[in-house]
């Protein structure tokens, strides 16, 4: 095919991964993937569908279509994602944003004004939450860890581009806070169970860290340390928000059982419960 228009070449990129589709390999997958390489939303696509492309764009298409059709994720091989509005860089080191955290943001930011305030992001990966946050709430003092040195450098990365003031520290959970406190402490951790490998994509499994996506003790340590630890770092009126696993809500609700806590639920757009927020008791009082 000589250079085609933009839609020739989604219908030539259609038929090519028409014996993928048992793999959860899409046409709104290949949608995304030209949107992506062109910087454009779906509408601008639209509007160049009878434009010609370049030569060198219809061959890096060419070539990402066979690495998408062989399960590499869209993010990977544009090397991006949007999250909460903005765009950020992602590759293999760092979990891709899902747009289900981004309703674990909407929550913090619905529940906490603007006044200045002191907030940890715990397992930041790529930054997004704390980016969002602090891109929402620039009065506040956003700090994002993550145990991995490597996320650590595409936070930053992308906290550069976005000209923003959040900081970035290497740690494992609370190890490198050990004298700080917290307004607000946000966390969407690992939390998945090993023995849930084999319901998973296969594109996930392949691709995404490892790490940033299993915990022991069936998905649920990073929640023990929590529960035990978060008084030591909670300010006073303070709250930690977290996202969790569809099916985890009775073993978190046992986990926080102690009289110190108020736990609230709360359920995603799809009627499940996924997040919750814990409040310290002070001498009997929130």
């Amino acid at each position: 095919m000589n250079n085609p228009t933009y839609l020739e070449a989604l219908n030539w990129a259609f038929l090519y991964i028409k014996p993928f589709a048992k793999a959860g390999i899409d046409e709104n997958g290949v949608k995304l993937l030209l949107a992506d390489m062109c910087h454009w939303n779906n509408t601008q696509l639209i509007l160049h569908y009878r434009a010609q492309m370049d030569a060198t764009l219809w061959q890096q298409f060419q070539e990402n279509v066979h690495r998408y059709a062989a399960g590499e994720p869209v993010q990977y091989i544009t090397q991006q994602a949007t999250f909460f509005g903005t765009e950020l860089y992602v590759d293999a080191r760092v979990l891709i944003p899902r747009f289900e955290t981004e309703e674990l943001v909407e929550w913090v930011l619905q529940d906490q004004d603007e006044t200045p305030k002191t907030v940890l992001d715990l397992g930041t990966g790529s930054g997004a939450i704390a980016i969002a946050l602090q891109k929402q709430r620039p009065k506040w003092t956003v700090i994002g860890s993550d145990i991995s040195a490597a996320a650590l450098q595409v936070a930053q990365k992308n906290a550069r581009a976005s000209q923003l003031p959040v900081k970035f520290e290497e740690s494992d959970l609370f190890n490198a806070f050990q004298d700080r406190t917290f307004d607000v402490i946000v966390s969407n951790p690992p939390y998945i169970a090993r023995s849930e490998a084999k319901v998973m994509d296969r594109s996930v499994l392949e691709h995404e860290p490892d790490q940033a996506l299993f915990a022991p003790e069936q998905g649920l340590a990073i929640y023990r340390r929590l529960s035990q630890q978060l008084p030591q770092y909670l300010k006073p009126a303070g709250a930690l928000y977290c996202e969790f696993g569809y099916h985890q809500k009775a073993a978190l609700q046992e986990l926080f059982m102690d009289t110190r806590y108020q736990v609230t639920f709360k359920k995603d757009v799809t009627e499940h419960d996924r997040m919750l927020r814990v409040k310290v008791k002070r001498e009997g009082k929130l």
